[in-house]
Order: C-alpha cells, then sequence, then structure tokens
C-alpha cells in the first residue's frame, strides 16, 4: 500500500516551486530557471574525448580508482583535493552521460577543523580533479546524481538536494526534505525527470523539471548501510523501482519493488532463509532479468530473477581474504554492472573490486584500487 507525507518547502510552505541555479554570468543562463531532467536534451558538450572503452570509476577517502572494465585492470588514482578523511559512507561518485567528467561527493575539513560537503568535478580526459565546490549544509553526503542533460548536477547533503550547475559551477537553491529525512541514495528515472531519493523507512519522488517533492512512498525498511549510494535502481523502461534495506518483525534484509506510475508497493522479497541479512546495495544485470543484491552480513551476493521476484536464488558466497585492509572489514559495500558482457562489480572490502559474473555466479581475481574504496559508477563512454 501507499501513503502519502508532504514534505513542504522551509521557505515557502509548499512543495511545489521553481528549483533555479545562481548565474555568473548571462552567457551561462541555464534554459530555463528549472532543472530539467529530459532524456534526449542537448549535452553540454558533443562526442567524447574520454577512452572509448568501458570504465568504472571507484571513489574512496581521498582519491578515485578508473578500472578497465574489460580487462578488469586498475589506472593510477586520481588524488582529490581535500582535507581530512571522511567518514565512510560520506561520499558516492556520478559520472556525466558524455563520459567527460565525474562528479565526487565528499566532505573536506577547513583549518580550523571543520568540515564542510562539496562536490568536486574530476575532468576525465586529463585525469585531474578540479577545485571543490561547496554546498550549504553540513548533513553529510551520500548521493550524487548527473541530469540527462549533462547541465546539473543533484547532489545529496544532509536532508537537502542541492542543484549545482555542470556549466559554471554554481549552486542553485536546495530542495529540502524535511527532518529526518536524510538522503542516502538517488535514482534518476533513465526515461523521464524523476528522480527518487532514499530516505530512512520511504521513497521520496522528486519532479526535477519543477523541483517538486511528491508525496513521500513508505516502505517501513531501514537504510541498512550507509556506505553505499546505490540502494535503489530504476528499470531500463522507467516502470519499476527496485530498493533494499531492513524491516519486518525480524529486521531482516528486504527488497521491495514499487511500481513508479502509480507509486504501489509490490510484495517483498525476503532472505531470512539464508540469515540475517543487510543489504548493501542492488544493480541489475544487463539484462534486467535479475536483481543482485550484495549482503554485508553474510558476505554473499543474492541473484533475484525478476520473473520471480519471491523465489531468490541461492547467495553466492564471496571470496574470503580478498582485501588488504584490516580485520573485520571484507564485506561488499557496492555494486554496479557493466555493459554487454563485461559482467558486475563488487566494492569489497575497502580496498578491492571483485568481478562477478552472474550467469555462472563466479568471481574474477580482486582488482587492488584505492584506499576506504566504498562506491562505484560505471561510465557511458560508448556515445
Amino acid at each position: 500500500m501507499e501513503a502519502a507525507r508532504n514534505h513542504p518547502s522551509p521557505t515557502t510552505g509548499r512543495t511545489r516551486r521553481r528549483w533555479s541555479v545562481a548565474v555568473v554570468a548571462p552567457s551561462l543562463v541555464l534554459s530555463g530557471c528549472a532543472i530539467v531532467a529530459t532524456p534526449g536534451s542537448a549535452p553540454v558538450r558533443d562526442g567524447s574525448l574520454a577512452p572509448q572503452v568501458a570504465l568504472g570509476y571507484v571513489v574512496c577517502a581521498t582519491a578515485v580508482t578508473p578500472v578497465e572494465l574489460a580487462t578488469r585492470t586498475a589506472e593510477a588514482p586520481i588524488a582529490l583535493p581535500v582535507q581530512g578523511t571522511p567518514p565512510l559512507g560520506s561520499y558516492a561518485i556520478a559520472t556525466s552521460p558524455d563520459g567527460r567528467t565525474a562528479y565526487v561527493a565528499t566532505r573536506t575539513s577547513s583549518p580550523n577543523g571543520s568540515a564542510r560537503d562539496v562536490v568536486i568535478p574530476i575532468d576525465l580526459t586529463t585525469q585531474r580533479a578540479l577545485r571543490p565546490i561547496a554546498l550549504p549544509g553540513q548533513g553529510g553526503t551520500h548521493a550524487v546524481v548527473v541530469m540527462h542533460d549533462g547541465r546539473t548536477v543533484l547532489v545529496a547533503s544532509g536532508t537537502a538536494i542541492v542543484p549545482v550547475s555542470a556549466t559554471n559551477g554554481a549552486v542553485g537553491t536546495p530542495l529540502d526534505l524535511g527532518t529526518g529525512q536524510t538522503v542516502f541514495g538517488m535514482a534518476l528515472s533513465p526515461i523521464s525527470s524523476m528522480l527518487y531519493a532514499l530516505v530512512p523507512g520511504g521513497v521520496v519522488p522528486v519532479d526535477t523539471a519543477t523541483a517538486t517533492a511528491g508525496p513521500e512512498i513508505l516502505t517501513g525498511l531501514a537504510v541498512s548501510s550507509v556506505t553505499s549510494p546505490h540502494g535503489l535502481v530504476v528499470t531500463a523502461d522507467g516502470a519499476t523501482l527496485y530498493l533494499v534495506g531492513q524491516g519486518g518483525t525480524d529486521f531482516g534484509g528486504r527488497l521491495l519493488p514499487i511500481a513508479t506510475a502509480t507509486r504501489t508497493v509490490g510484495k517483498a522479497t525476503g532472505f531470512d532463509q539464508f540469515g540475517i541479512a543487510a543489504p548493501a546495495a542492488v544493480a541489475l544485470t544487463a539484462d534486467g532479468a535479475t536483481v543482485l543484491v550484495p549482503d554485508s552480513a553474510d558476505n554473499w551476493i543474492v541473484p533475484v530473477p525478476v520473473a520471480t521476484l519471491g523465489s531468490p536464488s541461492s547467495p553466492v558466497r564471496l571470496p574470503t581474504g580478498v582485501g588488504s585492509a584490516s580485520t573485520g572489514t571484507d564485506h561488499p559495500s557496492d555494486i554496479v554492472v557493466g555493459p554487454g558482457t563485461v559482467g558486475a562489480f563488487v566494492v569489497f572490502g575497502l580496498d578491492s573490486v571483485l568481478p562477478f559474473t552472474p550467469a555462472t555466479g563466479s568471481f574474477g581475481r580482486p582488482i587492488r584500487v584505492c584506499s576506504g574504496a566504498t562506491s562505484m559508477v560505471v561510465a557511458d563512454t560508448g556515445r
């Protein structure tokens, strides 16, 4: 069942308003004054100078490691211009549609010891991080997405979603979802302007064309892991949203489908038969036929066929002794799926990426990446 809760703007008392980005020069004005996420909009730049291979980018505490997915090879880390070490889970990464730029949402400390949220653009052609862009608020950053037209970046900062211009770095007016609604993940529909924000106990749909936060879709699920922004994923046709968390009388791991057209919550799939579960993230295989759920309590991946969603397949246990980090950190924190047949990739042990072939349930050799690795994104470099 779907329950509704309004999230009024802290300044207007209404949820419907225009979401604008400040302008530093007349020639850099965005189209209109709302953030528009319509697929097919003209990108900021035509084509891409980034390498025309499938690349993943793993974000760590102070660096980002590019990974060539086909060869499963890590490239030299890209240093991030941050001070101090952000808490685990307070950094995330996304890439632009043209594959030229990555954006890291993270925290950095000032000389006096105070911390603030920032988003850091990375030029993927030169492999160089640019100057951090300061964000309003002090709530910690857990998710970031880039709009379909590549012109605007949306960054989660505490309970707010902050728009940042990819053209000039100008920070727009945040959309605050309200007290207690910390944003732990965001997923953009592939076919519309709808953004889905994962909050404790629910999902808030946001129309990015009007900066409107719709009624919350209550799920009753707690966010089981704050070390990954990928607790929800939208299908390629935009029809279904899958999210993971913990709930039920036993507070066990749950996978929940939501029909986006009606915002109807479907029957939850549980993993209690396999043991206590703490889902860390969720992803869809390239063909959309299987949902992949890595579990950070039992260190396995549960494949769930979409056709028989209530009957998950037996878990595939992750190998032991993979990470070189301290004892007790060999747990998965994220999973992404590459294009075509390159398979899936699991961020594991805070310093490694494990290639995973869903069809066979097998793992490749670990790929060592930067220290503090918790999240990963696959760049679209084939355009």
